[in-house]
């Protein structure tokens, strides 16, 4: 008869066993990460059993069981323990027990399991991986889902929704003023604030496809202070959009931000952008090179492209960032991805900026003739310096083909930069309320708002119906201050439209298929 053991040494003996990083959790991470799926978390807490390895946005547990331990055909082997019965078989029994229900609590959290066994694992170590990669490899089929976060008034949606292929699901936005527009365009409340764990928990308990977001650019622009990431309460914005990101794996990303974002503080601004999105969170980015591990390679001109290009006369010089999700689409198809995003759209809404000038102004946006002068004087300093700032009319008859300035939502500053000509009978010398001094007489005015939002799409462009009627329209008593600020710190929709294009060529290619469809 066997010798029983103390309780003592049974602890002893019980503490020397291994309960991490096993030769066959090891052997099943060798090949996850062959694979290319590296984007798991081992052991979390929280999460019933903490699973060896768990894709956690995906919802996704895998556990490497040892035959002995977790009770591998049971009734079998319980015959063949022969000492120490009185322990092994009630704590194997207790380990079986503990699974059932480690699976149960999963299952009812809405987790898929995986279990495989030790024997499994040395032997099919393929078919085990097989298994998990065709869960994770799973795409949706259209219309995508988005969420559009720092929504402003809506324009990456609609450059989006304008494809017939996305719908949105969830936005975002704390201006009140841009969220009555918002709401007002599209009938839906945008009123979230991102930065909120709330809010957060909200996305995570939804299902979406791909995000959005024009993350606020101010920190980063030069007519901002470029505070980059030292501002607590925009330049941060990012990191919570990291972490919406984390939590719930979007199928692929889109984001927006000024020329600037590449260069601002030496380029490490955008380099921690990257790392982040690349080697954290584990997205392929459109133009970086990722032939390296860990060490993404790429060009800052790659990611701007400008209004000018894509049909708009505007000079408006943007970053543009997509994504895709490396645990959905596997790197080899990825790579084969284009290099770049869009550079340019065939068609032209318009030749040049004369084309959407409207016609008989109201004497409003006329220009005060104290005003004007005071523009005149400081440009004439500012060139006498060998400096090139001051006001611009962007429509002078010496110019054959004008186009704007990039609209600005700093208010004055980014009108003075876009001043027209255009001569009216009967306004200079008028005195208009709120203005100190009569109107000039040299016929200078600044864009409309109306102007602006054809610079930027909204306007005879991207609401307009199957019946040529255009739907775009501002709540009844929007500010006009407000409607420049709204439409400056918008997008040019054509261009978005493009690259949401793009984003569905890019989809269709990585599934084989014209946009749906498992790889």
């Amino acid at each position: 008869m066997a010798r029983k053991r103390s309780s003592d040494q049974i602890s002893y003996n019980m503490s020397r066993i291994k309960n991490k990083n096993t030769t066959i959790e090891l052997r099943f991470e060798d090949e996850l990460k062959r694979r290319g799926l590296t984007t798991y978390v081992k052991n979390p807490k929280g999460i019933p059993g903490k699973p060896d390895f768990a894709f956690v946005a995906r919802k996704i547990a895998v556990f490497c069981d040892g035959d002995f331990w977790h009770g591998y055909n049971w009734e079998v082997t319980k015959g063949t323990i022969h000492s120490n019965r009185d322990f092994w078989i009630p704590k194997i029994e207790k380990n079986i027990a503990r699974d059932a229900k480690v699976n149960a609590a999963l299952e009812g959290q809405g987790w898929r399991t995986f279990r495989f066994w030790g024997h499994d694992i040395k032997k099919k170590l393929a078919q085990c991986a097989d298994m998990v990669e065709a869960a994770l490899r799973i795409v949706p089929a259209p219309p995508y889902r988005t969420i559009d976060l720092c929504a402003g008034i809506g324009g990456i949606r609609r450059g989006f929704e304008m494809t017939g292929q996305f719908t949105n699901i969830l936005s975002a936005e704390v201006d009140k003023y841009a969220c009555k527009t918002y709401q007002h365009l599209f009938g839906d409340d945008p009123n979230n604030d991102l930065t909120t764990d709330e809010f957060k928990d909200k996305v995570a308990g939804i299902e979406y496809d791909v995000l959005l977001a024009g993350f606020p650019c101010q920190t980063f622009s030069r007519v901002g202070k470029e505070e980059g990431f030292d501002d607590e309460t925009k330049g941060r914005i990012f990191f919570h959009i990291a972490e919406i990101i984390r939590r719930t794996r979007p199928m692929a990303l889109f984001l927006e931000n000024v020329e600037r974002l590449v260069t601002h503080d030496d380029g490490e601004t955008f380099r921690i952008i990257l790392d982040k999105l690349v080697n954290q969170l584990g997205y392929y980015v459109i133009g970086v090179d990722q032939s390296e591990p860990g060490q993404p390679t790429y060009y800052p001109k790659q990611f701007i492209r400008n209004s000018r290009d894509f049909g708009m006369p505007q000079n408006r010089p943007r970053t543009y960032i997509i994504g895709f999700d490396t645990e959905r689409f596997p790197m080899e198809k990825l790579k084969l991805l284009p290099a770049e995003m869009p550079t340019e759209c065939r068609d032209k809404l318009y030749r040049d900026l004369n084309d959407l000038l409207e016609k008989d102004v109201p004497a409003k946006y006329y220009m005060a003739s104290g005003y004007l002068e005071t523009l005149i004087r400081h440009r004439e300093r500012q060139e006498s310096r060998g400096y090139g700032f001051g006001y611009r009319i962007v429509n002078e008859k010496s110019i054959e083909h004008p186009i704007a300035n990039t609209l600005l939502a700093t208010g004055g500053s980014g009108r003075e930069r876009n001043l027209i000509y255009d001569p009216k009978e009967g306004v200079a010398g008028l005195e208009i309320p709120g203005k100190k001094t009569p109107l000039n007489s040299k016929g200078i005015r600044v864009m409309t708002p109306t102007e602006w939002g054809k610079l930027q799409g909204f306007i005879n462009y991207a609401f307009i119906d199957e019946n040529g009627n255009d739907g775009f329209s501002f709540p009844v008593d929007m500010p006009d201050a407000q409607k420049y600020k709204q439409f400056g710190n918008s997008v040019t929709i054509p261009v978005i439209r493009e690259m949401a294009e793009f984003i569905l060529k890019c989809i269709g290619q990585l599934t084989d298929e014209e946009g749906n469809g498992n790889v």
